[in-house]
């Protein structure tokens, strides 16, 4: 009797003369281990590492709870200095370093990075596209933001423009 894998057609080992079945189905120790984790649930750091592209969490006040690898070069920051700030002083925004901080100035009102997070919090609707410019001390950087919410926090998507 042939066996292969269910979820990926690999050749296994024979288990003997079963039943009458030419073709019988088990799981490779691959399979198996990749939906062990997908039935286990991913934990968010397990599930932003899937992307290549810059992810980052954040709560309903604009503070990062998690990143990726690609947020982490994007920043040029470890996770271990970011998770906890607020998302201007994680993408060390000029006016986050003004009096009020991050969220408290006058110029935040005009963030388009801040306005897309609460719009997607207020509304419960995903934003894709978003143009928005980011002023650091090191220069302007344009952007892009796709934003939704799940489990009850925003998963933002920043891309360079």
């Amino acid at each position: 009797m042939k066996v292969v894998c269910s979820y990926c057609g690999l050749a296994l080992p024979p288990r003997g003369e079963e039943a009458d079945e030419p073709v019988s189905h088990g799981m490779c120790p691959d399979c198996l281990a990749y939906f062990a984790v997908q039935w286990e649930g991913l934990g968010w750091n397990d599930y932003l590492e899937r992307f290549s592209w810059p992810v980052l969490v954040v709560d309903a006040d604009v503070r990062v709870l998690a990143l990726n690898r690609p947020a982490e070069a994007l920043l040029h920051r470890p996770r271990q200095e970011v998770i906890g700030l607020l998302g201007g002083e994680a993408l060390e925004c000029v006016y986050a370093r003004l009096p009020g901080g991050c969220g408290g100035t006058v110029h935040c009102a005009a963030c388009a990075i801040r306005r897309t997070i609460t719009r997607t919090v207020e509304t419960g609707q995903p934003l894709k596209g978003i143009p928005a410019t980011l002023d650091q001390l090191q220069g302007t950087i344009d952007l892009l933001l796709d934003t939704e919410i799940r489990d009850g926090v925003v998963v933002v998507r920043v891309v360079p423009a």
